[in-house]
C-alpha cells in the first residue's frame, strides 16, 4: 500500500465525532438521519419518527419529495450506494406522522421562549412561511398567515403533482401547524389585498415574506404569444386547482428540470374532467377517466432540453420515471421559434445545441447553424425557470431587490433592508427544494424572536460518550444492496394514483441495517497503546495506518498535543501514531477486538442539548 497522506491530519476535539455524522451535517435542518435509521433497524418506529420530526414540521412531505442532501453525504455511498434515508423517513411517517391518524403523539412541545402573544405576520403559506409560523407559534407568538391563492401549501399544493405528493399529506401537515393556533387568511394577495405597510398599521410587529417563485421566465422568440404556448407554472397551478386546460393530442415541453417533467407527466395524465381524488370507487373513476383520456386526449408528450441527459437538472428518478411512462426526452435541442395557425400554436422549430456551458462553466448555449427541425404541437409548455413577483414593492417599503429578482437580505438572520421585515425561501434565494425553505423559515423565526427582544438563550451543549463493551455489527452488513421503494406498474400510473409506494416493514428494516452507524467510532487511548499494529492489520477497509510521529505535519494544535504526550516534539524513529481515514471506516469494531491491551474502544458519541 502507498504511504498515507498526512498533509491534512487533525486532532479530534470535542465536536469531532459529532461532525462525523455526515448525513446530519448535510441536512439543512440538521435532521439526525443516522439516529432514526438506526431506530428503524431496531424496530423502534415511534422513536424514529420523533427524531425525524423534531427539526422538521414537514417530515411527511419530505419523506416523499425531498432532494435528500443527506444521502449525497452518506458515507455508505463510498462503499456502494447511500442509505435510502428519504424513503425510510416516509416509512416511519406513515406510522406516526400527521397523515397516520396516530394522534400526533410525537409532535414537539412548546419551546422555552415566550412570545407573550405578540403579533407576527407571515406572507405566503408555502413551506418557508408555514415553517416560520410553526416555530413562532410554538414560542408563544400570535401568527397570521396571508396567502394569495385559495389553498395553503404554495407550490407543494399548486406545483407538485398529486402522483408524487398526495394532497391528504399536505393537508394533514398544514392542519397540524394551524392546530397550534396559527391563523390562515387565503385570497389575500400582497400588493392587491394589502400593502406591506398595512401589516404594521394592523399591529403586527414583524413580517416574514415567503411568497415563493410563481412567475415563469419567458422566451423572447417569434410566436411566444400564440395561444397554446403556456408556462409550466401556470399550467400546473390551473391543473391542480381543478381548472380544465385544453391541451390537444400532442404536447411539447421545453425545459430539462423537475418542473418540466412534472408538467410532462401531468399532461399525460390529463383527463376530460377535473382531477379525481380519493381511494376505492373514486380511484377507479379516476383510472377509467385517465384511460379514456389516453384514448381521446393527450397521446404524445415530448420534452426538449438544451442539456444532454447527464447535464439535465432534473433528478435521475424523475427522468427514469418519465421514460418508463413513454414520455420522449430529446436532449441537446433548443427552440428557435413557435409556428402558428389561425392564432394558435401548431409546431416548434428547434435547432441542435453544440454546447450548453462555456469553458468557465457559465451558461452560454451554442447552437448549430443549419440543423433546424420542426415538430408539430397542439400545446407548448415552457419550463425554463421561475422567479418571484416583485411588482408589489413600493418605494416606501424600504426593500431592495437583486438583479436575479430576489430580495436583498442578510444571509444569516434573513432580515431585509427594512428592519422588522424578513424573507426566506424562493423569494430570498431563488427556487430550491422544500427542505431548504423549511430551514430558512425556522431560521427566520429565531431571528424574529431576537428582533422582538426575546433573549436567545444559548442551548447548553455537551457530548456523551457510551462505551460499547462488545461491538457487533449486523450480520452481513456489507451484503445487502440498496433497493428503491416499490412503484406501481406503468399501466396503472394514471390520474392521481401515487407512483412511489412505501417500504414494507421487512424491507425497511433490511435497508436501515445498511447504515454504517457513524455515531459510533473507535477511540484510541495513546497512553495504553503499545504500537503493535494489530488494529492496522485486522482493519478490513485499510482505514488505519501506523506512522512515525515525527513525520506528521507540524501545526500549533498538533505540536501542543505531542509536547503534552512526549514532553518534547517526537524524534524520528522513536514514537508511533495511529492515523485513521474516516472516509473508509465502517465501524465494524474489529480493531477494538484485536487490541491486546484494550487501547481501542468502540464508543457511541452523542451531542446532548440541554
Amino acid at each position: 500500500m502507498s504511504s498515507p497522506d498526512v498533509s491534512s491530519v487533525s486532532i479530534p476535539d470535542v465536536g469531532y465525532f459529532s461532525r462525523q455524522v455526515l448525513c446530519r451535517e448535510g441536512c439543512p435542518v440538521h435532521t439526525d438521519a443516522g439516529a432514526y435509521v438506526r431506530a428503524i433497524a431496531e424496530g423502534r418506529y415511534e422513536d424514529a419518527y420523533r427524531v425525524a420530526r423534531a427539526p422538521n414540521p414537514f417530515a411527511s412531505i419530505c419523506g416523499r419529495i425531498c432532494s435528500a442532501p443527506c444521502e449525497m453525504k452518506c458515507r455508505r455511498a463510498d462503499l456502494d450506494e447511500a442509505i435510502s434515508i428519504r424513503a425510510l423517513k416516509r416509512f416511519v411517517c406513515e406510522r406516526y406522522g400527521a397523515e397516520s391518524g396516530a394522534g400526533h403523539s410525537a409532535e414537539p412541545e412548546r419551546q422555552p421562549g415566550d412570545g407573550s402573544g405578540r403579533r407576527v405576520a407571515v406572507v405566503g403559506a408555502g413551506p418557508a412561511g408555514l415553517s416560520c409560523a410553526h416555530d413562532l407559534a410554538l414560542g408563544g407568538y400570535r401568527v397570521t398567515v396571508f396567502e394569495a391563492s385559495p389553498k395553503a401549501g404554495g407550490m407543494l399544493t399548486l406545483g407538485i403533482p398529486e402522483y408524487r405528493l398526495p394532497r391528504r399529506i399536505i393537508e394533514a401537515e398544514i392542519g397540524a401547524i394551524l392546530g397550534l393556533g396559527v391563523e390562515l387568511r387565503t385570497g389575500q394577495r400582497l400588493g392587491q389585498s394589502f400593502a406591506l405597510e398595512d401589516l404594521f398599521g394592523q399591529g403586527f410587529e414583524a413580517v416574514f415574506l415567503g411568497i415563493g417563485a410563481h412567475r415563469s421566465r419567458s422566451l423572447e422568440i417569434d410566436g411566444a404569444g400564440l395561444d397554446g404556448v403556456l408556462s409550466a407554472v401556470d399550467y400546473l397551478l390551473n391543473h391542480h386547482l381543478g381548472y380544465r386546460v385544453e391541451l390537444g393530442h400532442r404536447v411539447v415541453v421545453i425545459g430539462g428540470g423537475n418542473v418540466a417533467l412534472d408538467a410532462a407527466r401531468s399532461a399525460l395524465r390529463q383527463t376530460d374532467g377535473p382531477p379525481a381524488r380519493g381511494g376505492g370507487e373514486h380511484m377507479q373513476v379516476a383510472m377509467d377517466a385517465a384511460r379514456q383520456a389516453l384514448r381521446s386526449g393527450v397521446r404524445e408528450v415530448d420534452v426538449f432540453c438544451l442539456e444532454d441527459l447527464q447535464e439535465m437538472p432534473a433528478s435521475r428518478p424523475e427522468i427514469e420515471d418519465a421514460a418508463e411512462e413513454k414520455i420522449r426526452i430529446h436532449p441537446r435541442w433548443g427552440p428557435r421559434r413557435f409556428l402558428g395557425q389561425d392564432g394558435r400554436v401548431a409546431g416548434v422549430e428547434l435547432t441542435r445545441v453544440e454546447s450548453v456551458f462555456d469553458k468557465t462553466g457559465r451558461f452560454n448555449p451554442v447552437f448549430r447553424e443549419g440543423s433546424e427541425e420542426t415538430v408539430p404541437a397542439d400545446t407548448v409548455i415552457l419550463a425554463i425557470g421561475q422567479s418571484s413577483e416583485l411588482s408589489w414593492i413600493r418605494p416606501q417599503d424600504g426593500l431592495e431587490a437583486t438583479p436575479r429578482g430576489t430580495l436583498v437580505c442578510d444571509s444569516k438572520t434573513l432580515e431585509t433592508t427594512r428592519p422588522g421585515v424578513f424573507a426566506g425561501g424562493d423569494l430570498a434565494f431563488g427556487p430550491r427544494n422544500v427542505i431548504h425553505a423549511v430551514a430558512e423559515g425556522r431560521r427566520a423565526a429565531r431571528s424574529i424572536a431576537s428582533y422582538l427582544g426575546e433573549v436567545e438563550t444559548q442551548a447548553s451543549r455537551r457530548y456523551r460518550a457510551t462505551i460499547l463493551p462488545r461491538r457487533r455489527v449486523a450480520e452481513g452488513l456489507l451484503a445487502p444492496s440498496r433497493r428503491e421503494p416499490p412503484k406501481i406498474g406503468v399501466d396503472r400510473r394514471i390520474g392521481v394514483t401515487e407512483v412511489e409506494q412505501g417500504y414494507p416493514e421487512a424491507a425497511a428494516r433490511r435497508q436501515a441495517l445498511r447504515c454504517l452507524e457513524c455515531h459510533i467510532s473507535p477511540v484510541f487511548d495513546g497512553d495504553a497503546c503499545v504500537a503493535c499494529g494489530g488494529c492496522v492489520d485486522v482493519c478490513p477497509e485499510y482505514c488505519l495506518s501506523l506512522v512515525d510521529s515525527a513525520g506528521l505535519p507540524q501545526h500549533r494544535a498538533l505540536e501542543s498535543v505531542l509536547k503534552a504526550r512526549y514532553g518534547t516534539l517526537p524524534v524520528a524513529g522513536r514514537f508511533a501514531a495511529i492515523l485513521k481515514d474516516e472516509t473508509r471506516c465502517i465501524r465494524c469494531g474489529l480493531c477494538a477486538e484485536r487490541c491486546p491491551v484494550g487501547a481501542v474502544t468502540m464508543e457511541r458519541v452523542e451531542e446532548i442539548v440541554l
